[in-house]
């Protein structure tokens, strides 16, 4: 398995950038395709939510995301094939007028939950490290981060499996984490999950360690 030299921050999934502009931007993500959450950039109004997808009708906001009183978001569901069809999105002043109109192709906002369970076992003189997606989709690609000690953190080139060996494990601490994304024969996300909570093996030094491997902004 190929491994690159530094993580870097690729944990880091980037943040939507808002306008400066008078008119609210929309930002909308599905959720672990489970839901869609919508937020918009300006906070001063209590605006209301509507959204529609090409050829369904028009909804109201089931459930605002809320901050001192203020409307700032909305969540509302999703069904599988709606990811490629156009969203649209209407914001809506206190007196009821048009603030914004917004159209979104979601195909590649997607972001999973972080992967959970990850397990590590010694066999064979190799280290076995497992974990569980959050989706059962063969859809999913991974990422596996790890590093021995404190030496700089190596990266996995993306693969659909749940599974990762080392060979050789050296008498210290391994520390691995993982993150997901819908990969690109179901429309690739263009963003990676949080990564997942670090598991460790070798010295037991750090097994209630913060040391994770980045923290998603």
């Amino acid at each position: 398995m190929i491994l690159l030299s530094v993580c870097l921050f690729l944990g880091i999934i980037p943040s939507f950038a808002f306008s400066a502009s008078s008119e609210p931007k929309i930002n909308c993500l599905i959720i672990n395709l489970d839901y869609i959450s919508c937020t918009w950039s300006e906070h001063e109004a209590n605006y209301s939510f509507k959204s529609k997808f090409l050829h369904e009708e028009i909804l109201d906001c089931p459930k605002y995301l809320r901050n001192d009183s203020v409307n700032v978001g909305c969540i509302f569901p999703y069904e599988k094939t709606q990811r490629f069809s156009l969203l649209k999105t209407w914001l809506y002043s206190d007196n009821g007028s048009l603030v914004t109109e917004q159209p979104h192709n979601l195909k590649a906002y997607v972001k999973l939950h972080p992967p959970f369970n990850l397990s590590v076992v010694e066999k064979e003189s190799e280290l076995w490290l497992y974990w569980n997606n959050s989706r059962n989709s063969l859809c999913i690609e991974n990422e596996v981060c790890h590093r021995i000690d404190s030496s700089v953190w190596k990266i996995t080139a993306p693969s659909t499996r749940t599974v990762f060996s080392l060979p050789f494990p050296l008498k210290k601490q391994y520390k691995f984490q993982v993150r997901a994304r819908i990969e690109s024969s179901c429309g690739q996300s263009m963003f990676w999950s949080d990564w997942s909570e670090p598991v460790y093996w070798g010295s037991s030094e750090a097994n209630n360690s913060t040391d994770k491997l980045h923290k998603d902004v």
